[in-house]
């Protein structure tokens, strides 16, 4: 029977999109594990503003000069937020 749950599992989830699968994995980690985020947004060694969020992205982009630059970004109740992964500090929230 376990075999059988484990064979259905996996069709269902192969037929899904990459992004659906890892809304599926992040969904899972956070209602199990229960992951909460601290966010802070730190300028020449001071904290400047801090969310408190439970799931973020870490994307890349390209600048006109050439220059890869990495950027954390979440969703919070001020909107949409995305800073620059070199002046963001992520702590994990314990219950």
């Amino acid at each position: 029977m376990k075999v059988f749950l484990s064979i259905l599992f996996l069709l269902m989830i192969s037929a899904c999109t990459e992004e659906s699968r890892n809304k599926l994995l992040r969904s899972v980690q956070q209602n199990v594990i229960g992951e909460r985020l601290k966010v802070s947004y730190v300028d020449y060694g001071k904290i400047v503003k801090s969310w408190i969020i439970s799931d973020g992205k870490v994307t890349t982009g390209i600048t006109e000069g050439g220059v890869v630059k990495g950027y954390y970004y979440f969703y919070s109740t001020d909107g949409y937020v995305q800073i620059p992964v070199d002046k963001a500090m992520i702590e994990e929230i314990k219950d």
